[in-house]
């Protein structure tokens, strides 16, 4: 039987708020982020992340330096006791209408055949409404 998932926001739930964050120097835990993934966790629930990075699709970042703050993120949470089950991120702008944007249900599709999981039985956790 799958287990439940937990749907998880990244900027301004997992990980401070800054624009169009690039550098994984910069990259803080929001308080009492890894600790609250610990106790999911402990629940037996799955901690899956998706996150919509238009910075990319904008030119003002590449994939490299999302990949070095998903690293430097992921560093964090384990030094705390915390991981996640997988991350997703969405690269296009607004204007290019896909369907892997937030609130589109892309990101968490794939996410759900990837780590077998019923998005139905799983909830959002975020910021704001538009996740």
């Amino acid at each position: 039987m799958p287990r439940c998932f937990v749907i998880l926001d990244r900027d301004g739930t997992l990980i401070r708020e800054r624009h169009y964050q690039a550098d994984p120097d910069q990259v803080e835990l929001s308080p009492g982020a890894a600790e609250s993934l610990c106790q999911l966790r402990g629940m037996g629930l799955g901690l899956v992340l998706v996150t919509n990075q238009s910075g990319i699709g904008r030119g003002l970042f590449d994939l490299a330096a999302l990949e070095r703050v998903h690293q430097r993120m992921k560093q964090l949470l384990h030094h705390r006791g915390a991981w996640l089950d997988g991350i997703y991120f969405c690269p296009h702008r607004p204007d290019e209408a896909c369907n892997c944007r937030k609130p589109a249900p892309g990101m968490i599709e794939k996410a759900a055949r990837e780590l077998r999981f019923d998005p139905h039985e799983s909830f959002v956790i975020g910021d704001r409404a538009c996740d």
